[in-house]
């Protein structure tokens, strides 16, 4: 009987690794999306997954039910100068197009707090990339501290 188990990617493996720059996603207003200025290759490492953290500096989120974080895979296309779509390289009015989408965080409201939170087993394309964020929070983001970072693994059958 065959037995599977989760190991480390090639590309960064465990290790949460910076999806985006640490001042790119500061004071993004909610209902804007933008492409990360990190470009994610994974040409050479092919790995399957890959976990999404978010870490969002402290805010007074909104009460409103269902705000959340969209997070997206914009692929490098066959240009070779352009992401998804082509749009979000600067903040920008969303929604970005579904068929980007991976998922959605949602975000504890009412207080102010630090939004946190994470999306498993992400696929990922087996070529370069970039993510990309849309913020559904009510509010703007804080002005720092705003992270995403990601890690890498895939499936082994021993």
């Amino acid at each position: 009987m065959a037995t599977e188990r989760w190991v480390a990617g090639s590309g960064v493996g465990y290790t949460w690794t910076a999806a985006f720059t640490s001042s790119t996603l500061n004071s993004i207003a909610s209902g804007n999306a933008i492409l990360s200025d990190l470009q994610i290759d994974n040409t050479l490492a092919q790995d399957i997954f890959c976990d999404v953290c978010i870490q969002l500096g402290t805010a007074t989120w909104t009460t409103t039910n269902g705000n959340f974080i969209g997070i997206y895979i914009y692929p490098f296309n066959q240009d070779a100068s352009t992401y998804g779509d082509g749009r979000f390289t600067s903040s920008a009015a969303g929604p970005p197009p579904n068929n980007y989408n991976v998922g959605n965080i949602g975000i504890n409201t009412g207080t102010t707090i630090i939004a946190t939170g994470a999306l498993l087993r992400v696929p990922l394309p087996s070529q370069r990339f970039k993510f990309l964020v849309w913020n559904q929070g009510g509010v703007a983001f804080n002005a720092s501290g705003n992270n995403v970072y990601y890690r890498t693994y895939n499936r082994q059958v021993l």
